[in-house]
């Protein structure tokens, strides 16, 4: 596998977790004993959100070497 290769699959590994992460979230019931666990679901998903970015813009940079 090329670097590349291998970015893009940890950039689709990262895409599926972001999806996971607003999957919970969007299940957890709406109770206010639910705000915690929902804010750091919010959190990771601007993690991965961030990654995921992060990842894109460095798979179109190396594409174009």
């Amino acid at each position: 596998m090329t670097i590349i290769e291998v970015l893009e699959q940890v950039l689709d590994n990262t895409e599926m977790a972001y999806s996971e992460a607003t999957s919970a979230r969007e299940n957890l019931p709406d109770y206010s004993a639910n705000e915690s666990p929902k804010d750091s679901i919010n959190n990771t998903e601007s993690y991965l959100d961030d990654a995921i970015g992060d990842l894109q813009d460095l798979i179109k940079k190396l594409n174009n070497i």
